[in-house]
């Protein structure tokens, strides 16, 4: 009885969503211009951009000082879907990158975050890892993986599905080329999925540059060696960090070196101007260039040099280049979503973007090429900052949660020898299989989810055993429901009040099912592109179909989402 009323819970879940998505895909609040005579054929080249704890409101806060020809070209001349949003939660960078291009949610493709728990090793895995490949390009590597090799043991065999990628290259019998770029290899090699070309992402602990692993081929292509021998990162790193703009320019920001942001290690206070040279010993050697300018910079250098290198969009068959743009995660969880190294960061990128745009014009051809701009994720509100204004937010951690519940389970049921919970991670409670042995699972869950609602910082608690139940009826247990895997996800699930965060007291973080964490850019611009903008209801898992409907190829094959119709030319 209990199996067939879960499935009965889950079928009446599902079909909420179902409908849910059905109804907010109608098309409402929508201009469409008059297309720009883009060829009908399929692009010779398509990029897919994720911007990386981008949040929506980005892109108007900073509009002003944007350029003619980068975010304001996509948005003057492409196609706005202002209402877009993670339909899941975790927002997390390892599922962001994940759900983007496979068109679902983790609990299809299996990526639930960066790091995940599993019951079976009583440890953790990575999004990214497999202990089956090893690193190239990394000096010092050797084929037992000792030395620097753990930091290409990277490939994307945790993920369950195919991706536009992926579909594209079998559509054409492999004559695609799908090669992905990021300064972090989970946002180099989720997107460009099974069976890329190539992944290739920064390294910076040694010379500065970008690695692959053995997954993609036994050495690395010429053109890629090429480039790390100019050096990039050693020039952008002497280059330091300068404001763009006159300080006043600044205005919407809070003030420089406030209290809210954090410096870089080895440094006294964060402020303008940044000595890289002088901080980078400290910082992971050219490491730093990933939470400055400069790591934008060298992505599009690099990306310009694939595309060269790899002869893409030379032919009628169409390539795809996944571009991951890091620097911004970075900066913000440094420094939050209000600082002026924050705003400074965006208004460099959109001029780095100009750039990559300008270069594709006349390698490519403008009406040659499409791209499409997202983010992973976005990012909250620095708790400390937004409490100083008398916003009601906070920091929370579990750790007096845990004990406290473990007292609780004593008293209740009587002391045992090992502990009640086993793990907890991911705002997910994991219970001991030996420790629930001498009770009923479903009990220990809505016991222990019942404990847990009474944190300071815990907005819902959501037992596993329910919480298909609550999906049908509560838009947060929804989306718990969509981001979840059940073969490794808790046994209780949480969900902190909105604006908290397990952080420090300095700069930003994300995760959460709230706006702030799910509402992100989604910008389509070129070939097959309607110009105009919408500000219906569209999701992340819509993405990949719209992709796969333009260039004609299957829709990846754990696709959820549906085509975004309007934008299509």
């Amino acid at each position: 009885m209990i199996r067939m009323s879960i499935s009965l819970q889950s079928f009446i879940a599902m079909t909420s969503i179902v409908a849910f998505t059905t109804s907010c895909n109608i098309e409402a609040d929508m201009v469409v211009k008059s297309g720009r005579g883009h060829s009908e054929n399929p692009p010779k080249l398509i990029v897919g951009i994720t911007i990386d704890q981008m949040r929506a409101d980005y892109l108007h806060r900073y509009s002003s000082h944007f350029s003619e020809g980068g975010f304001a070209r996509l948005q003057n001349d492409g196609f706005t879907c202002h209402d877009h949003h993670f339909g899941y939660a975790p927002t997390y960078t390892g599922p962001g990158h994940a759900s983007i291009f496979t068109g679902t949610t983790p609990a299809i493709h299996g990526i639930v975050a960066n790091d995940w728990y599993v019951r079976e090793i009583k440890g953790t895995v990575y999004c990214a890892s497999d202990d089956a490949v090893f690193g190239v390009g990394v000096d010092g590597i050797d084929q037992d993986g000792t030395a620097y090799g753990a930091s290409g043991k990277m490939a994307p065999t945790r993920m369950l599905t195919s991706t536009i990628g992926d579909e594209l290259k079998l559509s054409t019998g492999m004559k695609s080329k799908v090669i992905g770029i990021s300064l972090k290899d989970r946002g180099a090699i989720l997107p460009a999925g099974h069976a890329a070309d190539g992944a290739y992402w920064f390294y910076g602990k040694d010379k500065g540059h970008f690695i692959t692993s053995t997954y993609y081929g036994e050495k690395m292509r010429s053109w890629a060696q090429a480039f790390n021998e100019k050096e990039e990162a050693k020039k952008l790193t002497n280059k330091g960090w300068e404001l763009l703009l006159a300080p006043e320019s600044y205005d919407a920001c809070w003030p420089d070196n406030n209290p809210f942001e954090g410096p870089f290690e080895g440094a006294i206070k964060a402020t303008f101007p940044y000595d890289l040279e002088a901080l980078k010993e400290k910082n992971g050697g050219f490491d730093i260039l990933k939470g400055t300018p400069g790591g934008n910079t060298i992505l599009v250098d690099f990306a310009l040099a694939a595309i060269e290198g790899e002869q893409m969009g030379v032919d009628e068959i169409t390539d795809m280049l996944t571009l991951s743009f890091s620097a911004t995660d970075y900066v913000g969880h440094r420094c939050g979503s209000h600082a002026i190294e924050t705003m400074d960061m965006y208004l460099r990128l959109d001029l780095e973007l100009e750039r990559f745009f300008n270069a594709l014009d006349e390698k490519v051809g403008d009406g040659n090429w499409t791209v499409f701009v997202t983010a992973d994720h976005g990012g909250a509100t620095v708790p400390s900052l937004a409490a100083s204004e008398g916003l009601p937010t906070g920091y929370w951690s579990h750790g007096n949660m845990q004990e406290r519940i473990e007292e609780a389970l004593d008293l209740k049921y009587g002391n045992q020898e090992s502990d009640w919970i086993e793990n907890v991670s991911n705002n997910a409670i994991f219970i001991s299989k030996i420790a629930s042995s001498g009770v009923h699972k479903t009990t220990l869950q809505r016991f222990i989810a019942d404990l847990a609602i009474e944190e300071d910082g815990i907005l819902q608690s959501f037992p596993l055993v329910d919480l298909a139940t609550f999906a049908a009826v509560d838009p947060f247990a929804e989306k718990i429901y969509a981001g979840h895997n059940q073969n490794v996800s808790g046994d209780v699930l949480l969900v902190m009040k909105p604006g908290w965060l397990t952080y420090g007291r300095t700069g930003t973080s994300h995760g959460s099912p709230f706006a702030y964490d799910t509402h992100v850019p989604c910008l389509f611009y070129g070939s097959g592109v309607k110009q105009g903008a919408t500000h219906t209801r569209t999701y992340i898992r819509d993405i990949a179909p719209t992709v796969a409907s333009l260039l004609g190829s299957p829709y990846p094959n754990g696709t959820t989402g549906s085509p975004i119709s309007y934008v299509l030319d």
